[in-house]
């Protein structure tokens, strides 16, 4: 499901829909000066992403055989945005990779400490100062230093 799900979006990013949103991200006004309504393209891109937060959960209920309302608590919702940032932000791959770090540095900082959660915030505000891009941004910041830097 994993893959499928990378796959469309990855496609709809690809769309001229998509490119849209990308101009919104960028600059909204610019979009809407360009005839662009902006609101549909929103809505639009919220619906795909409530449908997509509904398919989550519907995996989850069949994977674990009940949903409680814990998990619609800040808590949870604050894990998936913390996964996003370590992965990098805006790049598909990037949130894949924050996940599965996130869920691979709770399990073995569990293991160690109680105080895992101190050891994770560090990791944490260690990636958002020394990797502005996050996890997937890491093998262009190789390539470019393998490669060498612009004169200045």
């Amino acid at each position: 499901v994993l893959v499928l799900v990378y796959l469309f979006l990855a496609r709809v990013l690809q769309s001229p829909f998509g490119r849209v949103l990308v101009g919104i991200k960028s600059n909204e006004h610019r979009m809407q000066s360009l005839g662009y309504l902006t609101f549909r393209y929103k809505l639009g891109a919220f619906t795909l992403a409530g449908a997509l937060g509904g398919l989550a959960g519907f995996l989850y209920a069949v994977l674990f055989g009940f949903v409680t309302p814990e998990l619609l608590s800040w808590h949870e919702s604050g894990n998936v945005l913390l996964m996003v940032i370590l992965g990098g932000m805006g790049n598909l791959a990037g949130a894949i990779a924050g996940a599965f770090a996130f869920e691979a540095m709770r399990e073995i900082f569990a293991d160690i400490t109680k105080y895992w959660q101190l050891l994770m915030g560090g990791v944490i505000v260690a990636v958002v100062l020394f990797l502005p891009g996050g996890l997937a941004g890491v093998p262009g910041r190789i390539k470019r230093a393998l490669q060498g830097g612009e004169a200045k």
